[in-house]
């Protein structure tokens, strides 16, 4: 009978059925690859205290191992944790794209008279949220990170920037519409680098893409749902303005919303309520192979340092920024497009919902694609280059403000939705290629930075002056979007090498060594940089 591997024997070890997960345990040295494995749990993933300090730790291995040998067991605890976590980071990310595209609905439902708005007032509110989202990013996620009760956090943003988007109705100038616009970015800039964090926490690499695609195809459907409610709200008859209206409905909602996420959604796989040990032991090791953790309260300065040196950050930060140019333009002037194409204010309102229809598909179809062919890249520019068409044919169609064909401009307006579902595979990339807790909550602060300059540019590439063509507009649109393709490859190309580097630098370790040190790195809270067992995914 073959020898044992050095895994399998701390594995069948009754009284330390987690030991090869532990990297303060004697390990493989070889000077040639480098790894580092932590000396304290302090340092450690919080998943690897967990594991080696519970009571009980015999007992739940065996029955957390039983459920992932058991397809019908695994299947429901699969199907346990999509029904725990999608529905609250669907309603989350519902909101959040609502709420601060309320503005774009309102500009046709009276506000920017009630307001007094002229000239770039109206630019320059849609300006004010990201610069609130821009100076707010770094501090929110370092918070988050320290704090580590996710779901409280979040939930506490939740409620908090539904209350300032009721405050929009009480507003009669631009200087009050200015400070709520201002403070509900503040708190609208946790949601998506912390939605990321817990996507990487409960779901294997080739399962994220699809995961991120169930809440961020709520950016589409927001416009099917804030179309139609903003549509119906339009004809009420009452003195109190139907914008006005709009905003409280839609902040008393939120708010709800925010009292559910604070206490049903979990923080980690480790403190979820609702899931027994054996359940959340299974979780664990069902993600271990990701080679990327859960949680670690504690800011590691080196982790953060890294961060800033690895050249792949600052290209992900340029993806983001320019694919997020034409969404700061487009989500907030969409409605006000379709008004110079012909279209009346309510009818703009209503043609929202076929658009928002062209998102959903692409963005689930890409999730889907995205995993099932593990290729990030090869989608993204699929979903990059019918937007490339659309701002194109608005140009050819509606020279100068004078629009040719009614029908074509508004299909090249639907054809424009596709471009989202680049930013949500970014946000995929982050979640599959980054490792050690404190990277992750740096470059996905990074990320949102990015978002939110580029939204800050979009917003001023459509000028006042230009009405109703908006040519500058349109042909930054062709301009971020194709230079985005270029800067994707180039990314992939780099994951790719990076693959390869770590595929060179196991080449002097055994099958046992490689096997042994695998596991100690899982729950490290080491970065991807210093794990050469990760797999980037192009």
């Amino acid at each position: 009978m073959a020898e044992p591997l050095p895994t399998e024997k701390m594995a069948n070890s009754p009284e330390k059925p987690f030991a090869n997960l532990d990297g303060r345990q004697a390990s493989v040295s070889n000077s040639d690859v480098g790894v580092t494995t932590v000396v304290d749990l302090v340092d450690a993933d919080e998943a690897l205290a967990f594991l080696t300090s519970h009571p009980n730790a015999t007992e739940i291995a065996i029955q957390g191992n039983a459920i992932l040998d058991d397809p019908k067991q695994l299947k429901k605890l699969i199907r346990k944790i999509d029904f725990t976590i999608a529905p609250l980071l669907a309603a989350v990310y519902f909101l959040q794209f609502l709420d601060k595209t309320t503005l774009s609905y309102t500009a046709v439902m009276g506000i920017r008279k009630d307001t007094h708005l002229v000239g770039q007032d109206y630019s320059d509110l849609s300006m004010l949220f990201y610069i609130g989202f821009l100076a707010a990013e770094f501090p929110t996620q370092y918070l988050a990170q320290h704090i580590s009760r996710l779901g409280l956090y979040l939930g506490t943003n939740i409620m908090l920037w539904g209350l300032i988007l009721g405050c929009h109705a009480a507003c009669t100038s631009f200087a009050g519409l200015a400070i709520c616009r201002t403070l509900l970015g503040v708190f609208e800039s946790c949601v998506a680098p912390i939605l990321v964090l817990i996507i990487a926490m409960w779901y294997k690499k080739e399962e994220q893409g699809r995961r991120v695609s169930w809440f961020y195809v709520c950016n589409s459907l927001t416009q099917i749902f804030g179309g139609l409610l903003a549509y119906g709200v339009s004809f009420a008859k009452t003195d109190f303005a139907s914008w006005r209206i709009f905003f409280v409905a839609i902040g008393a909602m939120t708010m709800v919303i925010g009292l559910l996420v604070c206490i049903f959604l979990p923080d980690s796989p480790v403190k979820a309520k609702r899931f027994s040990d054996v359940e959340k032991v299974a979780a664990l090791l069902r993600t271990k192979d990701n080679q990327s953790g859960t949680q670690n309260a504690h800011l590691k300065k080196a982790q953060v340092l890294e961060t800033f040196k690895d050249p792949r950050v600052y290209l992900v930060c340029l993806c983001t920024l320019l694919s997020s140019i034409p969404n700061g333009g487009l989500s907030n002037f969409s409605s006000i497009l379709l008004t110079t194409f012909g279209y009346s204010s309510r009818e703009a309102l209503l043609m929202s919902a076929p658009g928002g229809a062209v998102g959903v598909i692409c963005v689930l179809g890409v999730g889907y694609l995205s995993d099932k062919w593990r290729d990030r890249s090869s989608v993204m520019l699929i979903c990059i280059l019918p937007t490339i068409l659309g701002a194109g044919l608005m140009i050819g169609l509606d020279p100068n403000g004078v629009p040719k064909n009614r029908a074509g401009l508004l299909a090249a307006s639907f054809l424009t939705g596709t471009f989202g579902a680049a930013f949500m595979l970014l946000l995929a990339w982050n979640a599959s290629n980054i490792a050690g807790h404190s990277k992750k909550v740096t470059i996905n602060a990074l990320t949102l930075v990015s978002f939110a300059t580029g939204n800050i540019l979009g917003t001023q590439t459509f000028q006042a002056k230009e009405a109703p063509g908006y040519i500058s507009g349109k042909i930054s649109i062709i301009a971020t979007l194709g230079a985005l393709c270029f800067v994707v490859l180039v990314l992939r190309w780099w994951n790719d090498m990076l693959n390869k580097k770590n595929k060179v630098a196991l080449e002097g370790m055994s099958e046992g060594e490689k096997e042994e040190m695998r596991e100690k790195m899982a729950f490290a809270d080491q970065t991807d940089r210093k794990n050469p067992f990760f797999v980037y995914t192009h």
